[in-house]
């Protein structure tokens, strides 16, 4: 109920809508609860902490880059203990699983990031040092259950009074000290005392949003309020505050969310007739060259070519595919921009032959071009890359791995 009905859940589902960060938030409480028992030296299920960041990596991928910073943070502070008990080697394990499933990803976007510039490098949408939060507006929009905009977003009055809770928790008892500790750090790392600067232009900053790790503090919070080392819960008293904190804080911020922010409605009509040209507010993962503007004003996408240097004739366009016939003027070298925009894995089939020749990117627009000489006809189309299919094949060969290592655990705990 904590988590489930957190605030910052409530700011990501209702007012962001960011659907992917939402279902990746399913599963950082997995991931919390692995780790500790790992660190407990309790092997069994070691491989439902890859289930859980491959889980997140699908839904959302800067979930499981943040995940992974936890994890790492969370290993170096008992990097002794993990080596002790034998747990380490399960960790790697977990981890080496995680990248397999996830390669069929990692590679892909890998390959693309390599052989092309993205606005998401070249004009990031925002900074890390940009986007930091004053501990005290944090604090105070905590306490109010401040309905989310970029400026107000915080944890809830419920979760920070836990993690103040934590914070005694941390002078009174030796347990999960470094889940508190964790937990605090991020908190801090959400203020300006966090030199972002110094990741500003670091595949860090693809995080965009330090508030993002409210999510994993939330989830840290609510494992330790739940687990309840004080035995607080044992008292109804202290049990029914925090239901009655839960229900009243989320029917308040329900309620101001539909006063103040009413903008934010859409009839169920407008769902049902999407902008077709809509591709997410930051255009991140367009060529650096693109200029998203200039795309919409010509929707017609036509072929560009120079009438002068070459005939192009019986221009189809199907889903995915242009088809066209071309004849070069003077058997000179003419170049034709078809208008995808452009990403590895684009091909032409020239004249039916069977190699394929891969597409250039027009370094002026951000499109795809070819250069062409003589007569033919040309099919272009978009063909998975070998790194594709590499990682594609990781990714099932790992899946298969992991249904052995679940059948053979299964096995022995029968």
């Amino acid at each position: 109920m904590l988590y489930g009905l957190s605030i910052y859940r409530f700011a990501d589902l209702v007012n962001r809508q960011a659907i992917g960060e939402v279902i990746a938030l399913t599963f950082f409480p997995l991931v919390i609860v692995m780790m500790t028992r790992l660190k407990a030296g309790k092997h069994q299920y070691w491989y439902l902490l890859a289930v859980g960041m491959v889980a997140i990596g699908y839904s959302h991928m800067i979930s499981v880059e943040m995940t992974g910073i936890f994890i790492v943070i969370y290993t170096l502070l008992n990097l002794k203990m993990l080596y002790k008990n034998g747990s380490f080697k399960y960790l790697i394990a977990a981890g080496g699983l995680s990248l397999g499933l996830l390669a069929q990803y990692f590679l892909a976007v890998g390959e693309q990031m390599a052989t092309t510039t993205f606005q998401v490098s070249s004009q990031p949408l925002a900074f890390l040092s940009d986007r930091t939060l004053a501990f005290k507006e944090v604090v105070r929009n905590s306490l109010t259950n401040a309905v989310f905009h970029a400026n107000t977003v915080n944890v809830g009055i419920t979760i920070l009074l836990g993690l103040g809770l934590a914070c005694y928790l941390f002078w009174r008892s030796k347990n999960d000290r470094d889940l508190i500790a964790i937990a605090l750090g991020l908190f801090i790392m959400v203020t300006p005392l966090m030199p972002w600067q110094l990741f500003d232009h670091t595949i860090i900053n693809t995080i965009q949003f330090p508030w993002r790790f409210f999510a994993i503090i939330t989830a840290i919070v609510s494992y330790l309020i739940a687990k309840d080392d004080l035995q607080l819960l044992n008292n109804k008293y202290y049990f029914y505050a925090i239901i009655l904190m839960l229900g009243v804080g989320n029917v308040i911020y329900a309620t101001n969310s539909i006063q103040n922010q009413s903008w934010r409605f859409r009839m169920n009509a407008q769902y049902n007739q999407p902008n077709p040209y809509y591709i997410g507010a930051g255009h991140e993962y367009l060529p650096a060259q693109t200029d998203y503007q200039k795309i919409l004003k010509h929707k017609k996408q036509v072929i560009q070519y120079q009438p002068d240097k070459v005939k192009i004739t019986n221009v189809r366009h199907t889903w995915g595919q242009y088809q066209f016939e071309f004849t070069t003027l003077k058997h000179q070298k003419a170049v034709v921009e078809v208008p995808f925009i452009y990403y590895k894995g684009y091909v032409a089939n020239i004249n039916h032959e069977k190699r394929l020749r891969p597409m250039q990117m027009n370094p002026q627009n951000g499109l795809t071009q070819i250069t062409l000489k003589g007569k033919g006809k040309v099919t272009v189309f978009y063909q998975t890359t070998r790194l594709q299919k590499i990682g594609y094949l990781i990714s099932v060969i790992s899946f298969g791995g992991l249904m052995l290592i679940i059948y053979k655990e299964q096995y022995r705990h029968s």
